[in-house]
């Protein structure tokens, strides 16, 4: 009997699905996502992934062996600031700690200009208990159970949904916060609880504290969100457990989802990004960029060794900062959706506002009145209105030319085209400066790089862009338009924890007693989710930087059964290294002590998955089915393109711009001077080929 692995991303405008069979047969679609109740939108989704399966629903998911959610539910309720009524309990004295916050200023400059922050929670619901833990772990102010039930039926009264608990040092001693936690949890168990010392015991106490109090914020809407995917997939089958994709690159289940909703940040980008990490294994690409245009934004991100950067106190909204680590993805608002504008002086804009999926772009004929990226390409001829999704809507062109000529044509004395070309450069030259941010701006070559790219808008846009940077080869997957949701079949159940264990020489007791319990309880953790000893891998690290210095950088502990100091003084003697990797040679503070400031142990589960099935390349030149007129932006001309279908494209079939390929779901454009080849697994490779072969990586 074949079984079924099937990915899901949930993202701003479309719902992606993957599902890949235990005979390597590979399927995908996707539908609107639906805002109101997403759960809406991820059954349309699985309908039309049924149809190309060609089973009933019921039948496709009771074969399901594994199911992967990427959401959008945790992004998106804190950039809308929609989450629970919280409130914080902490330590008599700083009640105003988010109030004063650490927040680095990075889209304001002026120094003299006052940034108060959202306050999540607004000061009349935060309690101040008279309790004292100092740096050694020592309760020098025991907290009374009275005290600690007076502090939650203040807030009780306040009528919150989700309380947070962040005392002082309460990472070194959590006596405090788990007397308020079984308080909580014994008389008002509907009440959401979020406790620092069980969710990030590292030093920090804003850090920690702005974690514990969004995780409090997001975990209704999330638990709500579980709630219901869980229940819609069970009714129409699905038999085995949903699993939620991390912002750091693993899975966890639906019960830690629920208690930790602060770590699916970002999970759908994620899902994106490990998928380019196993595609890069297998292809051998060990240098890449990930380039991820959907309806809303433009994600990338940088991979070394095939292995994603990850990003600590990763900061939220430009204004929060948080203890969280998650990979290293940076957005800008640059999708098919993004909206076309103009400014107060006058000056065209493309982003970071969104027509979203409602209405979505004008050509989608949903009452859309505001002119898109995609509203431009469909205008430019760059995409085949009859083909939209495969065929299932047709674009209303004409709608969009009018409202490009009427939006910024008029005051900007251009006809439809030529405004709808204004609108490519400027996306496309968007786009260019968010790869150089992530690679030249961070020391990074770009032309040593591939460039990976994928959702369902960035074919149209990827040699342009990669042309701009001199990268001279683009991978697009076979199933670009919904990679995401593909990639979060690469990924594995993953646990992490960290804990503060200050340490800069002398006796390794304590560092290597925390290790060690960190150790044993995330294995236990999952060989109790079925994983057996030969299926676990477990990483040792350390937060380590030169005393003085504000901040850590991560760096591998060698995990063994007596670890000594030896061993810690010898990854001591390799952090200079590690510092210069990454920020350049000579920046290491040489003769400065170093200090550990913190350990992490990560604990993956590695997940059965199915391997898509190469197939037997054979060297063609592959043969037009039509062609179309088209006008391109930077050239500035109109001319007549062969159009190339990619399901009539057999593996190793090659052609040479300029060209259209056409997929179901997306649309590749192969400008002059750049060749594309179909690999044994369907991807679609493009070269430079004004380059010597020689020299693409």
């Amino acid at each position: 009997m074949i079984e079924y692995q099937i990915g899901c991303d949930i993202g701003g405008t479309f719902t992606d699905v993957a599902a890949v069979a235990s005979d390597g047969s590979v399927f995908i679609d996707k539908a609107f996502t639906t805002p109101d109740n997403l759960t809406y939108g991820l059954v349309d989704a699985l309908e039309n992934l049924a149809k190309r399966v060609e089973v009933p629903l019921t039948e496709l998911l009771g074969a399901t062996s594994r199911f992967v959610n990427g959401t959008t539910v945790v992004t998106n309720s804190i950039a809308e600031l929609r989450g629970a009524r919280v409130g914080l309990i902490t330590t008599e004295g700083f009640g105003d700690n988010l109030l004063v916050a650490r927040s680095a200023r990075n889209a304001h400059r002026d120094p003299h200009q006052q940034l108060n922050l959202p306050q999540i929670v607004p000061r009349n619901r935060v309690v101040e208990v008279t309790e004292r833990v100092d740096r050694k772990g020592t309760a020098v102010v025991a907290l009374t159970e009275a005290k600690a039930r007076h502090a939650v039926k203040t807030l009780v009264g306040e009528g919150v949904e989700a309380i947070a608990v962040s005392l002082l040092w309460s990472f070194l001693n959590p006596e405090h916060e788990e007397l308020i936690a079984r308080i909580v949890e014994e008389e008002h168990p509907d009440i959401f609880l979020s406790v620092s010392a069980r969710l990030h015991p590292v030093i920090r106490e804003y850090e920690r504290t702005m974690t514990t109090v969004l995780n409090a914020f997001t975990g209704q809407r999330v638990a709500e969100y579980i709630g219901r995917v869980e229940s819609e997939l069970s009714q129409r089958g699905l038999r085995v457990p949903v699993v939620f994709m991390q912002g750091f690159g693993g899975t966890l289940s639906a019960e830690e989802a629920r208690k930790r909703p602060i770590t699916l940040i970002d999970s759908g980008p994620a899902g994106g990004v490990i998928g380019a990490r196993a595609l890069a294994r297998r292809l051998g690409v060990t240098d890449l960029v990930t380039a991820d245009m959907g309806g809303t934004s433009f994600d990338v991100s940088v991979l070394q060794g095939a292995e994603p950067l990850v990003t600590q106190r990763v900061m939220l909204r430009e204004q929060f900062l948080t203890a969280l680590s998650k990979i290293d993805v940076f957005p800008i608002g640059a999708g098919g959706g993004s909206i076309a504008w103009l400014d107060s002086r006058g000056v065209p804009q493309v982003g970071p506002r969104s027509a979203g999926a409602e209405p979505g772009p004008i050509c989608y004929g949903k009452g859309g009145t505001a002119p898109t990226v995609t509203d431009a390409v469909a205008v430019l001829g760059l995409l085949d209105p009859a083909a939209f999704l495969g065929g299932r809507r047709e674009l209303t062109v004409s709608q969009a030319e009018e409202a490009l000529a009427r939006e910024l044509g008029k005051p900007l004395g251009l006809d439809a085209v030529q405004s709808a070309a204004a609108v490519y450069r400027m996306v496309t030259a968007n786009m260019s400066n968010a790869v150089r941010s992530v690679t030249v701006e961070r020391g990074h070559d770009p032309r040593t790089f591939s460039l990976f790219a994928f959702g369902g808008a960035v074919g149209i846009f990827a040699a342009d862009i990669a042309r701009s940077l001199g990268i001279r080869r683009i991978v697009l997957p076979s199933d670009a338009a919904v990679f995401s949701a593909h990639g979060l079949l690469a990924s594995d159940d993953v646990r992490t924890h960290a804990r503060s264990a200050m340490w800069s020489g002398g006796d390794a007791t304590e560092v290597a007693a925390s290790l060690r319990e960190l150790d044993a309880q995330l294995t236990q953790s999952l060989r109790d989710a079925g994983y057996s000893d030969d299926q676990i891998d477990v990483q040792w690290q350390g937060d380590l930087k030169f005393a003085g210095q504000q901040w850590e950088l991560k760096v591998p502990i060698p995990r063994k059964d007596e670890l000594t100091e030896a061993d810690l003084v010898k990854v001591q003697e390799a952090f200079p290294e590690r510092y210069e990797a990454e920020y350049g040679k000579g920046t290491a503070w040489v003769g400065n002590p170093v200090v550990l400031m913190s350990v992490r142990v990560i604990a993956t589960g590695h997940a059965k998955s199915y391997e898509p099935a190469p197939a037997v390349v054979r060297k063609a030149s592959a043969q037009s089915s039509g062609r179309r007129s088209v006008y391109l932006p930077l050239a500035g001309e109109q001319v007549e393109l062969d159009v190339y279908h990619a399901e009539q494209l057999a593996p190793g079939a090659q052609l040479v711009g300029p060209a259209m390929v056409e997929h179901p779901l997306t649309t590749i454009q192969v400008p002059q001077g750049w060749q594309l080849e179909m690999d044994q697994w369907g991807n679609c490779v493009l070269t430079d080929i004004n380059v010597d072969k020689e020299a693409v990586q």
